[in-house]
């Protein structure tokens, strides 16, 4: 008796800090953005501060102190791991991103703290810059310069030089693993569509709230990975990639997991109808004429009738046979299939619409042989928007793929070409960059460039995008430096 009256008061313990410590990310990471626009004085700034400050003091009233740690790539409160979802999700990557640059694997925030104090920390953290102050002991000793007591930090330390890098390519391998189930998946279906067998529903949604989950964890991997248009068998990585930018998309929208899932679903079984299809026909090298026109319009609604033909067809289902039917209906109503009366076009089927058609352009596949570079996918896109796709989904989309989008090879001012790694959500013109070649050739090792920092010493930008180029006139194998 008395052991389960223990075991209930560890779980309403950590029932109490996970809770806590989800809004204590959040407020902190709140408060250091508002910091970096507005100083302690500000009315702003308080507002912020003194909501941090709120979450301070429950947590140190009930726990005594707060021991913030940040381990490989986790956030742990007083040793309890904080698990986010989508909500949460920037916050806690921020602070893993931020603490580390400095060394600080955590802080502790010890009783007796006022808001004066936290006021300082958070104004002092907020402006630090790490190629000048990018040391622990640095941080260290501005926090006792200012006066600051009851915060005190904890230096990283690799017990192992590796050990940090070795688990960051695990969790990026489990993502890859993830993504090519995906495509195993898509192949599967096609056997089972094929074939008329039944389709394991139960299992699919399994395995698509799994992959909700790794693109939460792993976004920039999932992101690389779909710029990657050199893998064989397109139709079955054209699923997947749709399927994957659709869940991103999904996150910024700040869809719930079980209506990520349920987009993810439709999203991956979105071009099913091209099963029933001739494989001649997708496969043709050359441009489509009248005929193979009309027979790819059809695979909308085939697709529409394979998946009306599961057994105990749910949610997940029903969200997919929409998806299937309308993903080429543009927003005006004009495309394919016709339909006999006007109807309002599914949330769900604008956002696989959106995702698909970057996809296909950047790819050269099926409706556009010939490949374009994905900034000038984007342009066509958006010089359609209101006719064929939502404005509004798709500003979304860009800030999700970036002006320059991830695997894009550009042509710097400094004569050196790269290929963009990672967008920078505050400064999208500017994203991070692999440079892999500059005037004396290809670098054996490629150095990865933050083109949004400065030159210290002049207060400029040493690095800007003057061109984006075509890998394959250089023919370069992208997934050597994306992979």
């Amino acid at each position: 008796m008395k052991a389960e009256v223990i075991e209930k008061r560890e779980k309403a313990f950590d029932s109490f800090v996970l809770e806590k410590g989800k809004i204590l990310v959040k407020q902190l990471f709140a408060s250091l953005k508002t910091a970096q626009l507005y100083d302690q004085n500000n009315a702003m700034f308080s507002k912020q501060s003194n909501a941090l400050m709120d979450v301070v003091n429950d947590l140190v009233k009930n726990e005594g102190q707060i021991q913030l740690r940040f381990k490989e790539g986790y956030i742990f409160l007083n040793e309890v791991r904080l698990k986010f979802g989508v909500e949460g999700y920037s916050a806690s990557r921020a602070l893993l991103d931020d603490f580390p640059k400095y060394w600080i694997e955590g802080l502790s925030i010890e009783s007796g703290i006022i808001q004066r104090e936290l006021d300082k920390f958070i104004s002092l953290f907020s402006h630090l810059d790490p190629e000048k102050e990018g040391t622990f002991e640095t941080v260290k000793t501005r926090l006792n310069q200012v006066g600051i007591e009851h915060i005190k930090l904890s230096e990283l330390v690799l017990k192992d030089e590796d050990s940090h890098l070795r688990s960051r390519e695990k969790r990026k391998e489990v993502a890859r693993k993830t993504f090519f189930h995906a495509v195993a998946m898509i192949r599967d279906v096609t056997g089972y569509v094929e074939t008329e067998k039944v389709v394991p529903v139960v299992k699919l949604k399994r395995a698509v709230q799994k992959l909700v989950d790794q693109i939460i964890e792993e976004e920039e991997t999932f992101m690389g990975l779909t710029a990657i248009k050199s893998f064989d068998e397109y139709t079955y990585v054209h699923s997947a990639n749709v399927c994957v930018l659709s869940i991103l998309f999904g996150l910024r929208l700040g869809l719930d997991k079980k209506r990520l899932s349920e987009l993810g679903f439709a999203a991956l079984f979105h071009d099913v109808g091209k099963i029933k299809l001739p494989h001649d026909l997708i496969a043709k090298p050359s441009e489509f004429n009248e005929n193979d026109w009309s027979m790819i319009k059809k695979h909308p609604s085939l697709g529409a009738k394979s998946l009306l033909g599961i057994r105990c067809l749910d949610e997940y289902s029903q969200r997919a046979v929409v998806v299937a039917f309308e993903h080429h209906l543009n927003l005006d109503l004009s495309g394919y299939p016709e339909l006999t009366k006007p109807r309002e076009i599914n949330l769900f089927s604008r956002i696989v619409s959106i995702a698909d058609a970057y996809d296909a352009m950047t790819s050269g596949r099926v409706y556009m042989k010939t490949p374009i570079s994905p900034d000038e996918a984007l342009r066509k896109m958006l010089y359609r928007q209101g006719k064929f796709y939502d404005p509004v989904l798709l500003k979304v989309f860009v800030n999700v793929v970036g002006v320059y989008p991830v695997g894009t090879l550009v042509f710097l001012n400094t004569s050196e070409m790269g290929i963009v790694l990672k967008i920078n959500p505050d400064d999208m013109v500017r994203p991070v960059v692999r440079i892999i070649a500059d005037r004396q050739g290809v670098k054996k090792s490629p150095v990865e460039v933050d083109l949004s920092k400065k030159d210290t010493a002049t207060d400029e930008y040493s690095r800007f995008i003057v061109q984006t180029l075509d890998p394959s006139r250089y023919k370069l194998d992208l997934s050597k430096y994306l992979l």
